[in-house]
């Protein structure tokens, strides 16, 4: 046995026995979970953590996420009981959004937001086409194109219902942290219309993304049991 999921997948039948009524069994089920964590060095934390996967979604930007597309990431990591990783590309391929939880929960995730953020965008580029082709200035354009996106974000992350994670998740999820992932640091995000005052033009574009995100869609697509949301 050196594949250490499956070692891992060993010591968790030799703990579910370890409940067993009979006192004999129980006891040699322990030691034998014992005595493998042992031999293959497992922590606790690595077995507390073996469950939790990791998925990915390919995200909008490469190294920078604008503030509306990080606050419909982190709705739907927070709906479906998961943490939230930005992996930027560093100048080469492509930059994830990546979904650590119990399955199928971070599966789900990630298919819901490569769900949305694709709507997002795709509302996004039609608002530009139509509503701001008369705005000769690209950054006011590129700014009110965040105001609606915000806007849209707002009201279909209203929409996603959430799922209660089971028992002990948090805690799992928080080992795998610890273990796979133990310097994240603070993810910064582009926020242009921060400490600006909104002119009747920037309001419009906001109130025309949330008027615009009511049209989301989330369909059923990641497993024959995911939970249906939104459109489904």
């Amino acid at each position: 046995m050196d594949n250490r999921d499956d070692i891992l997948d060993k010591i968790r039948k030799c703990m579910a026995m370890a409940q067993s009524g009979s006192e004999h069994e129980a006891a040699a089920a322990l030691r034998q979970a014992q005595k493998l964590m042992e031999m293959y060095q497992i922590s606790q934390a690595e077995m507390l953590a073996a469950g939790v996967r990791e998925s990915k979604t390919k995200a909008g930007a490469v190294a920078r996420p604008a503030s509306w597309e990080s606050d419909l990431a982190a709705h739907i990591a927070a709906a479906f009981g998961c943490k939230l990783i930005f992996t930027p590309s560093w100048g080469w391929g492509e930059a994830w959004w990546v979904f650590v939880g119990l399955p199928p929960a971070n599966e789900i995730a990630a298919y819901s937001l490569e769900v949305l953020l694709r709507q997002a965008l795709k509302a996004r580029r039609e608002f530009i086409d139509s509503a701001l082709k008369r705005t000769k200035k690209k950054a006011n354009k590129t700014r009110r194109a965040d105001l609606f996106s915000a806007g849209w974000v707002h009201t279909a992350c209203a929409q996603v219902g959430a799922l209660t994670p089971p028992e002990g998740a948090a805690e799992a999820i928080q080992a795998h942290m610890q273990l796979k992932h133990p310097s994240l640091g603070q993810l910064a995000t582009t926020d242009r219309n921060a400490g600006r005052n909104w002119s009747e033009r920037d309001q419009d574009a906001y109130h025309a993304g949330r008027s615009a995100g009511r049209g989301a869609q989330l369909h059923q697509g990641v497993g024959a049991n995911k939970p249906r949301m939104l459109g489904s």
